[in-house]
């Protein structure tokens, strides 16, 4: 099961994201948290679980992501920020893998390169290019008040790692949705 995250301050997008979801619905569940002490009454996605979780030191959603990962106990944790939706190939280039970390090459919206894949380190990485298995997460944490706390997280998931996939293909775009 591929748990999705999405830590969310642009709840406006969550209807083009569930759209993009082509995943098989029981090999997914997506988990969104509100950057939020509640969560917003709008129409909402019916094949998502809400969440409200506020923490004033954080940035960037992640005291969510965070709190998204004390919900999930097993399979992998892919996020996927409110800004972006899921690649329409992204499903069938992954499924076949077990491996710990599965990355894959990110574009920019304009379709030029921005990441290649599987470069474990900040400033080199994307949270929306490669997801975890949730047991190698184990207590590892997003560092709350930086902005660049996904590179610190791929490092630090990379050090517990025994196996890593790369798939050299381009597999989500940078702020597909601003």
């Amino acid at each position: 099961i591929i748990n999705i995250v999405t830590p969310c301050c642009r709840p406006e997008n969550l209807l083009k994201i569930s759209d993009s979801i082509n995943i098989p619905r029981d090999h997914y569940r997506w988990v969104v948290v509100f950057d939020s002490h509640q969560i917003p009454n709008i129409q909402l996605p019916t094949n998502a679980e809400y969440y409200a979780y506020k923490d004033l030191k954080s940035v960037s959603g992640n005291a969510q992501r965070n709190y998204a990962n004390t919900l999930i106990s097993d399979g992998y944790v892919m996020i996927i920020d409110d800004d972006t939706i899921l690649h329409p190939d992204l499903w069938e280039a992954v499924k076949e893998y077990n491996h710990d970390v599965i990355c894959w090459k990110q574009a920019n919206k304009d379709g030029t390169h921005r990441l290649n894949a599987g470069q474990l380190s900040t400033n080199n990485i994307d949270s929306g290019s490669f997801m975890v298995k949730r047991s190698i997460i184990g207590e590892i944490k997003w560092r709350l008040n930086v902005y660049a706390a996904d590179g610190f997280f791929a490092e630090d998931v990379a050090k517990v790692s025994a196996s890593q996939k790369n798939i050299d293909s381009y597999l989500s775009v940078y702020n597909y949705l601003r």
